[in-house]
């Protein structure tokens, strides 16, 4: 199960808060904003690494909808994007992808890279659910 937290990193003279924790039964994953996915298969213990988190940061929990939407854009998922991207781009150029989109449906070569391309994504869309996206 995932759980989705906004928080506000505050700076002090000394150190900066900001969520913190987790560990083998309790996964972090930290985007390059305010938010992190937790992971967990005992609800009990995300809730007790929420809790436990200082209360200057003032932690909020979101809908999988919210954190969908505030994450979009992060690195983190550029990054996966990124890389099904270069994976299709080591079988396939852009001209051979403009080429085989003009080709019927039943070609084989086109079947073929999308079948490739598919398997891509698939890829891509596994890492982001373990990110919880």
């Amino acid at each position: 199960m995932f759980k989705y937290v906004k928080f506000t990193r505050v700076e002090t003279d000394n150190t900066v808060l900001e969520f913190r924790g987790g560990d083998e039964d309790v996964k972090v994953f930290h985007f390059d904003c305010d938010i992190v996915s937790i992971s967990s298969e005992v609800q009990s213990k995300i809730d007790e690494l929420i809790a436990s988190q200082p209360t200057e940061i003032n932690c909020t929990e979101m809908t999988k909808d919210e954190f969908r939407s505030a994450v979009a854009d992060t690195r983190q998922l550029s990054c996966i994007r990124n890389l099904v991207a270069s994976n299709i781009a080591k079988k396939y150029t852009l001209a051979d992808e403009i080429a085989l989109s003009k080709r019927v449906d039943t070609d084989a070569k086109k079947i073929s890279y999308n079948e490739y391309a598919q398997e891509c994504i698939s890829f891509g869309d596994g890492l982001k659910a373990d990110i919880g996206y």
